[in-house]
């Protein structure tokens, strides 16, 4: 079969595991001192040979490594999985050169030589987990590193020969003031980041800020004072040479993430791993509209599934004689051409700055987004909320404080 491998394709592989858990956090991950290295890059090499009829004909244009801890995992199995990627047969692309490949890392998890080793596997994007360069601060957002540990780790990265670095930072924290924060956000645009995601600390119910929260304990800025906070965020990256391109993210020319523009202007992914989503849209043979489905989150069982049971003894997760338990299969969700066309104008403007391309809406769904939702758009427009050019859909300015506000009225 020949394909023509014009369609993009993100492929994210999900490593479950952490040194701790973190009080904010509420995602799919294992806190275990044994970690499962190599039976886990085999199984996610076993599900990509499985999956990869699902995503036949598509062309390759991003590798993302997210958890968890992905840092923690061996170079060599980091080397294996990126090779299988690369060479999956049925997809297009994976001998680009300049492909995308992201590993999410923690700062204190980094000495020279696992950087080296990890260039050397073919990452080429390391997206750092700093959060703050306060001492105080990251021991109230339990990390177990340092202001000087972050330091060292962009060294070292850059030593090494990454490509791209990324920061993370975490605003909004209880008490914090203007004067601090723009301390915080200095001193981590000092060290010369190329991309830069700034993220509101949310508390989630199912977390220790989540039951401080409901004790009382936990006090966060009100939404005028989070908007300032944001606002000055913003700023000071943008006097920074970091563009304000999502949301979230800054970057400077050229540095922009492709695997997270997937997601947001409607492309496809494959998610490997345990608890990895993925989405591709279902031709006119299979009923049109799209397909999402999320793998189990246990990791224990997503390995048996791929590689087989392993002793009951040695993992309570198994079932009677090392079986796996029920429920091992993804959960699917099918969504029709009009869901997909509200989702794609919700992710548009929640998360991309430049907004909907609308060119591209009507191929996809076959109507430009201004003609098909002008009940909504007009009323948003007549706010100062968004703005209609030729080629675009996108937020105003006050409109982008008001983002997810604004977004919801297409769902």
């Amino acid at each position: 079969m020949t394909f023509a491998f014009t369609t993009p394709l993100g492929v994210y592989v999900h490593f479950p595991y952490c040194r701790q858990r973190c009080p904010y956090c509420d995602f799919a991950i294992h806190v275990r001192r044994r970690l499962r290295h190599r039976e886990l890059a085999a199984a996610v090499i076993a599900e990509l040979g499985a999956q990869a009829p699902v995503v036949a004909g598509r062309r390759l244009v991003s590798i993302y490594f997210g958890g968890g801890t992905p840092s923690l995992w061996e170079p060599a199995c980091v080397a294996e999985v990126i090779a299988a990627v690369r060479a999956c047969p049925g997809i297009g692309g994976g001998d680009d050169p300049d492909l995308e490949v992201t590993l999410e890392a923690n700062p204190d998890d980094l000495p020279r030589q696992a950087l080296e080793d990890l260039r050397a596997a073919g990452v080429n994007r390391l997206s750092l987990g700093a959060q703050s360069m306060s001492p105080a601060r990251l021991v109230e957002l339990g990390r177990s590193h340092s202001p000087e540990a972050i330091r060292a780790a962009v060294e070292h990265a850059r030593a090494a020969g990454f490509r791209s670095l990324s920061l993370d930072l975490i605003y909004g924290l209880p008490g914090q003031g203007g004067d601090e924060l723009a301390a915080d956000v200095d001193a981590l645009v000092a060290l010369g980041p190329d991309h830069l995601s700034a993220y509101q600390l949310t508390v989630e119910e199912r977390t220790p800020f989540g039951a401080r929260s409901r004790a009382g304990q936990l006090h966060l800025p009100g939404g005028d004072e989070q908007a300032e906070r944001f606002a000055l965020v913003s700023a000071r990256l943008g006097a920074a040479g970091l563009a304000h391109y999502e949301i979230s993210s800054f970057a400077r020319p050229g540095h922009e993430a492709v695997h997270n523009a997937l997601y947001w202007s409607g492309g496809e992914w494959l998610g490997l791993g345990p608890a990895a989503h993925s989405f591709r849209y279902l031709g006119g043979d299979e009923g049109g509209g799209g397909e999402r489905w999320q793998n189990p989150r246990n990791v224990d069982r997503y390995i048996a599934r791929w590689l087989g049971p392993a002793p009951a003894a040695s993992h309570p997760a198994a079932g009677p004689a090392g079986l796996p338990l029920a429920g091992d299969e993804p959960t699917r969700e099918r969504l029709t051409a009009d869901e997909l066309a509200r989702e794609g104008m919700w992710l548009g403007l929640r998360q991309l700055l430049a907004g909907v391309d609308r060119a591209a809406f009507a191929r996809r769904f076959g109507e430009d987004p201004v003609a098909r939702f002008a009940a909504i758009v007009g009323p948003l427009v007549e706010a100062g909320l968004l703005e209609v050019v030729p080629a675009r859909v996108r937020l105003t300015p006050r409109g982008a404080l008001l983002a997810d506000e604004v977004a919801l009225r297409f769902l």
